[in-house]
């Protein structure tokens, strides 16, 4: 009996070792090994809707990340510290829209458009005035975006993202201290109406991949 007992223990005790494990923070040296981590949905930071065929994804994109995605691109002309001290207040997503049929679904740009005029429309509105249909809503205050931009793709993707950055109104680190992120899109340009993406923030601070940088 004290052999069963001391098994169980043991068991115990290796899956207490596991779970502590798991729950540490990875990690990271490049921005392909943050972007992996980033894009495995059990992390937390990225929530996704389906809605009149089509599949509405919002990327929850960290300073750290934006940080070392420009620390690479520039080559070390800048240091980590500085560009991270450039994102550290502020607060971006990165909104998708894709065809729920990757390969039979049509472009979201040409989705439901009868004529050129159409196209252009819902271009400039995608390019210029999303950002009157984005609201980012805290614990403690509810957020316009100050900044939006279309990713081109070049016609290479049936899908488009946008990104969209948030900042605080008072505190510079309102944003960082709030105990949720419920990013609402009201949308009237495929009539999908209001959609709410959540985000747990202290769940996900808790556990954001660490940086370690290689220095040759």
């Amino acid at each position: 009996m004290r052999v069963i007992i001391n098994a169980i223990f043991i068991c115990f005790i290796s899956l207490g070792m596991m779970r502590c494990t798991t729950d540490q923070p990875i990690d990271v040296s490049t921005v392909q090994e943050y972007s992996t981590w980033l894009n495995q949905k059990e992390n937390g930071y990225i929530q996704e809707k389906e809605a009149g065929g089509m599949i509405l994804q919002v990327k929850y994109l960290p300073a750290t990340y934006l940080a070392l995605k420009e620390f690479e691109t520039k080559k070390g002309m800048l240091s980590f510290d500085s560009l991270l001290s450039a994102y550290k207040y502020s607060t971006t997503f990165l909104l998708s829209f894709r065809p729920k049929d990757a390969e039979k679904g049509e472009d979201v740009m040409l989705k439901d458009v009868t004529d050129y005029s159409e196209y252009v429309e819902r271009s400039m509105t995608l390019n210029f005035d999303l950002e009157s249909r984005l609201e980012l809503k805290t614990s403690t205050d509810n957020y316009k975006p100050v900044l939006s931009s279309l990713e081109n793709t070049y016609g290479l993707s049936k899908g488009r993202s946008i990104y969209m950055v948030f900042t605080a109104k008072t505190q510079r680190d309102e944003l960082q201290k709030a105990s949720y992120y419920d990013l609402v899109y009201t949308d009237d340009i495929y009539n999908l109406g209001i959609l709410h993406f959540m985000f747990d923030l202290p769940a996900m601070q808790k556990h954001e991949p660490q940086i370690k940088l290689h220095h040759s």
